[in-house]
């Protein structure tokens, strides 16, 4: 198998955390903040808020996100780089070198201090759309870190400005909140949300969008127009991710701090101070951004409800339809009924489609069953594939590991031969896992098959291995069985007789039916054989159950009975000698029997039954029941036993049978047994082959029995050669 499909295989498993899925080289980290840095810092000296209060200050979010979305060995180095940085802003802008130490200490310290905290209450990666790690944010990241720093600020601009020191704390602080609110809220959105993905057109009609509407609500003086870039944000909180959400509010905050600054929108028309006019002009934004904020969270946490809901359901009805092939695994007696069972009911609970393989026990071929929903011409119902083939299924069951492709061409890089299999089914991903078995290796392997790429997630693996497990467990219970199945058929086939097609004086027929497919052997029997004094005897038995215990059973009544008749006088005797001798035979109790003997020379047929039906004679006149020489079956009670006597007359056939063939639920035993009176009566100038099919085609036909049928059919053809 390639690397490519392995490493695949790896990740469904093994969960990776975001922050650490890209590695940024240091070099690259620190240009980038610089860049950004120097860019929001300049920005703000040009543009922003009164001429001698700087509001609005974009790059405390910059080193914030930095600092977040790196390792703590890094951050000496990021805020070195945002010192010098901002000390060559400021020196660059008119600022002594000694006030520009200070406020690089301002804008280091506070960063530092909210992602301490951050680090410290949520350990593990923010998600900036769940409910608690917003407050989180908020808390730490925006209001307290720019506390620390607008202590420290607020001072110098008092200081440096002869401004009050509460003005100079409050524009501060606002400034760096508002700040680190947009951009580090921005940016830790797109790191960390799986939802980076929107297109870069949907990106740059939303940040249009939200700065056109900030401009025209912001440029008339006297007609309030300023709420309108509200609605717009409020339609990308509904419609759009976090980040696409926040990148407009930054476009709006940008625009509305510009478009004030420039003597546009009722904030610059106010009279009062330039810090009252700043601050609560950051208020308003600051606000709408959280409101906008706060209506995504609550929309992902509703849809993620929603998605929790659905997936719980779809596990309940999973689970249950896994119950459900679980009993169905649990009672299928054969590898075939298994696999059938998987392919019906399994293999759909999780995949589009897919297949069973199973190896073939008598060579390392395999053996497909494929879901019912392939085209005709792609369906091998049960075709046994050459270990030549080159196959996922070959390839799981030869080295015992999954194997995954997470696209389609994944797929035909491994199997080339394959493409036109995975392009008729739509095969986007696929993934074959073995079925465990013993200390022999994989049984066989389950093949599943989607529509879409990256199907097979952590969950999908899980219950796939979980499905193999599953039948590998019935696989062993079922070779277990198929083992013992074969053994006693092979003695069932050898205990019972070799007819041949004629003795003198008679022709004989029988016929033996499983009570279905998976069970070829068990307690019914039939014998005939030679007994002293020129006479043929012949015996139909039924031993309770199925399997070798039966047959065995029924191996030592055949036996025992063809060494009593040789001695016992009469049929009724050999039943007598029989039902003592039952007692020392293994579940031989309560076990029925049929025994006749014949003497071709008087055409007399002699018959007893020991709880068995009563033969059926069919003549030239009809078919007549022979209810003569009845009694309990073997070893109950002390009955006595007597025979019936009949002459037969030339071609009469008599048909004897073990309770399978009449006996049905729901149905009444005297009409079936009177339906195989009529079955056999209605041939005209039967012999014993052609009523023996006759009477089972009407009788079975080609339905599924309840019991074992075994059916005895002989002709009397008349006096023997040379009599």
């Amino acid at each position: 198998m390639s690397d490519r499909v392995s490493a695949a295989a790896d990740t469904v498993t093994t969960p990776t955390r975001v922050a650490s899925a890209v590695r940024v080289p240091l070099w690259l980290v620190l240009v980038m903040v610089v860049t950004a840095y120097g860019a929001g810092a300049s920005l703000a000296f040009l543009g922003f808020g009164a001429p001698a209060i700087v509001v609005l200050f974009l790059p405390a979010g910059v080193t914030l996100s930095a600092l977040v979305l790196n390792p703590r060995r890094r951050w000496p180095w990021i805020l070195a780089a945002v010192a010098a940085t901002e000390i060559i802003v400021d020196v660059s802008h008119g600022m002594s070198l000694r006030w520009s130490a200070g406020f690089a200490l301002a804008n280091t310290a506070e960063p530092l201090v909210g992602a301490l905290l951050l680090r410290r209450y949520r350990p593990a990666e923010v998600d900036l759309r769940r409910r608690r790690d917003l407050v989180v944010f908020l808390g730490c990241c925006v209001a307290a870190g720019p506390l620390v720093g607008a202590a420290i600020g607020g001072t110098l601009l008092s200081a440096s400005l002869a401004v009050p020191w509460p003005q100079s704390f409050v524009s501060f602080w606002a400034g760096d909140a508002t700040g680190v609110l947009t951009v580090a809220g921005a940016v830790l959105a797109w790191r960390y949300s799986p939802d980076t993905g929107s297109g870069t057109v949907r990106w740059t009609v939303s940040i249009g969008a939200a700065a056109t509407a900030t401009v025209i609500g912001f440029w008339p003086h006297d007609v309030p127009l300023f709420y309108l870039p509200i609605p717009v944000l409020f339609a990308l909180a509904f419609s759009q991710s976090l980040v696409v959400t926040l990148t407009a509010g930054i476009a709006m905050m940008v625009a509305a701090n510009l478009m004030t600054s420039t003597g546009h929108g009722p904030w610059a028309a106010l009279d009062t101070s330039a810090q009252m006019i700043t601050m609560s002009l950051q208020l308003f934004l600051a606000t709408t951004i959280l409101g906008a904020w706060a209506l995504v969270v609550g929309v992902t946490e509703r849809d993620r409800a929603r998605r929790d809901t659905s997936v719980e359901r779809a596990a309940r009805l999973r689970l249950h339809a896994l119950q459900v092939l679980t009993t169905d695994l649990a009672t299928a007696v054969t590898s075939e009924e298994i696999a059938e069972a998987v392919v019906r009911q399994g293999i759909g609970l999780i995949a589009d489609h897919g297949s069973v393989a199973l190896l073939a026990p008598d060579s390392a071929d395999i053996m497909l069953w494929t879901s019912p929903d392939r085209p005709d011409d792609l369906t091998f119902h049960y075709q046994r594939l050459p270990t030549d083939t080159a196959t996922p299924h070959h390839d799981v069951i030869r080295t015992g590991r999954r194997l995954l492709h997470q696209t389609q061409a994944d797929a035909m890089a491994d199997y080339p031969h394959l493409v036109d299999v995975y392009q008729a089914l739509d095969v986007h991903s696929s993934m074959c896992v073995p079925i465990p078995g013993d200390d022999t290796g994989p049984l066989g392997s389950l093949a599943f098959s989607f529509h879409r790429d990256h199907a097979a997630d952590a969950d999908v693996l899980a219950f796939a291995e979980a499905l193999a497990s599953l039948t590998g467990q019935a696989l062993d219970r079922a070779r277990v069985y198929e083992r013992e199945h074969d053994a006693t058929q092979r003695l069932q086939q050898a205990l019972l007789p070799d007819l041949g097609s004629r003795r003198d004086g008679i022709q004989i027929h029988a016929d033996y039916r499983p009570a279905d497919v998976a069970h070829q052997v068990g307690g019914d029997w039939y014998d005939a054989f030679a007994v002293p004094q020129g006479r043929i005897g012949f015996a139909v038995g039924d031993v309770v159950g199925h399997q070798l215990a039966a047959a065995a059973a029924m191996a030592r009544l055949q036996s025992a009975l063809r060494i009593l008749a040789q001695t016992a006088p009469d049929p009724a005797r050999v039943l007598d000698d029989l039902s003592r001798a039952s007692a020392l035979i293994p579940d031989a109790t309560t076990a029925t029997v049929g025994y006749a003997d014949y003497d071709p020379t008087t055409r007399v047929l002699r018959y007893a039954c020991a709880g068995h039906l009563p033969p059926l004679l069919v003549t030239r006149d009809g078919a007549t029941y022979l209810w003569d020489g009845r009694s309990l079956p073997l070893g109950v009670g002390k009955p006595t036993r007597r025979h019936g006597r009949v002459v037969v007359p030339d071609d009469a056939v008599l048909v004897w049978f073990t309770d399978g063939l009449v006996e049905r639920v729901g149905e009444h035993l005297g009409e079936n047994m009177q339906r195989l009176a009529d079955a056999a009566g209605s041939l005209p100038d039967p012999d014993a082959a052609r009523l023996c099919r006759h009477i089972l085609s009407r009788m079975v036909g080609d339905r599924p029995l309840a019991d074992d049928t075994v059916i005895l059919c002989v002709q009397f053809t008349g006096a023997p050669s040379g009599g």
